[in-house]
């Protein structure tokens, strides 16, 4: 299974949420609290491969909403 992550309108939401359930895929719309974790998750992942640490500085502007 392969998962892909779409950016689409707001004002289309429905249309592609209703495309999905016909085709039938499985869906989630992620909340500003799942973007901010992946985010978090991203550069944490990236820290570890260059050997590094991610800075409280960067953390604390996502947690502020400061990065999206």
């Amino acid at each position: 299974m392969t998962t892909m992550l779409v950016n689409i309108p707001e004002k289309e939401k429905s249309f592609f949420v209703a495309m999905l359930k016909k085709l039938r895929f499985k869906s989630k719309i992620l909340s500003e609290e799942d973007k901010e974790d992946i985010w978090l998750s991203k550069m944490m992942d990236e820290a570890e491969e260059e050997g590094g640490e991610v800075l409280e500085e960067e953390i604390f502007k996502v947690l502020k909403g400061e990065i999206h």
